[in-house]
């Protein structure tokens, strides 16, 4: 991720406050992440490929290399695989370069296919990450520290992390796992074997996880037992979604942290974690936005919706390679019916 974009701005007056360094986790309220994960935990309603063994058998090949490399091979074994799928294989490639183009149209081709080779970089270096385990994870700081989580888990009735699919997303879960009651609401992979490969390691590090379709009890539930509840909420949202901008483009954003803010009275912290120039990160945490005063029809749900995205779409434009180009974000808005 020290790439164009990677720098190490945060949230307004960050640079005038002392970070906390990440290292322990003290005692929580409420039933650890591992018995609410066995809790939560059912068939997930969306259909799976039950197939998919060859690149599960794959996977935990490259789990294991990546465990064994040092850090410094580790890294070329990162920028290799950034260059094999985006230059040579040109996996979502074509993805990448339209979005691009649309979001950045003042940028020459030639900057466009530099801004995507630090895009694909950037993933490289996280999923070798993400493998090489927690004893070989890079120091993380938390600026301006975590006091603005603490206060706003102060009132009792638990806070929703807004967050995005930006830097090392997987890290940051377990940065906050570490410290607070994390429910974090995924969306399951189809391949079945690596869907589970991915919870238990989750589970492993203390989070909790729920799937997307079917999450309210649950999220309800951790809320008001006071826990944290973590949203990434840059994915396409489908037909269901609201039309909001999201990076100069009207977009389907979902609508889920804005509901149940309104309904348990929760703050939603925006927040997002980092990468630095010397390998190591940064989890912003930006100014909580808070329910008091906000309608809960319709047009408030979208109003507080809009504010919620915005908040994340500043730590993206701020670290653009960063963000995670590859999925199709405008993909429903750029449906004939939704354009008409």
């Amino acid at each position: 991720m020290a790439a164009m974009g990677a720098t190490s701005r945060t949230a307004d007056g960050a640079r005038s406050l002392r970070p906390t360094l990440v290292r322990g986790r003290p005692e929580a309220k409420g039933p650890p992440a591992a018995s609410l994960a066995r809790h939560w935990a059912a068939a997930y309603p969306q259909d799976m490929d039950r197939s998919g063994l060859p690149a599960y058998l794959l996977l935990l090949g490259f789990a294991g290399v990546c465990r064994r490399l040092p850090s410094r091979a580790g890294g070329a074994l990162a920028d290799s695989l950034a260059w094999l799928a985006g230059d040579v294989l040109r996996l979502r490639r074509r993805v990448v370069d339209r979005q691009l183009a649309e979001c950045f149209p003042r940028l020459g081709a030639d900057e466009r296919a530099r801004f995507a080779r630090q895009v694909y970089r950037h993933l490289g270096r996280t999923l070798v990450e993400v493998m090489q385990g927690p004893d070989r994870e890079s120091p993380v700081r938390v600026l301006p520290g975590w006091q603005i989580v603490d206060e706003a888990l102060a009132n009792g009735r638990g806070a929703i992390v807004a967050s995005a699919h930006l830097g090392n997303f997987e890290l940051g879960g377990r940065v906050l796992a570490r410290r607070y009651r994390l429910l974090d609401v995924v969306k399951p992979l189809r391949n079945r074997r690596i869907d589970a490969w991915l919870q238990e390691q989750r589970s492993t590090h203390g989070i909790a996880t729920v799937g997307v379709d079917g999450a309210a009890a649950a999220v309800l539930a951790h809320l008001r037992t006071g826990g944290l509840v973590s949203l990434l909420l840059d994915q396409d949202a489908g037909a269901a979604g609201l039309r909001i901008p999201f990076l100069g483009r009207e977009a389907s954003a979902w609508s889920g942290a804005a509901r149940f803010s309104l309904q348990t009275g929760c703050p939603v912290i925006p927040m997002a974690i980092i990468r630095q120039p010397d390998g190591s990160h940064v989890l912003s945490v930006g100014t909580p936005l808070l329910p008091g005063g906000r309608a809960g029809d319709e047009a408030g749900i979208r109003g507080y919706t809009t504010a919620i995205s915005a908040a994340v779409e500043r730590f993206v434009l701020e670290n653009p390679d960063q963000w995670f180009w590859v999925h199709r974000r405008w993909k429903e808005a750029e449906r004939e019916p939704w354009r008409q």
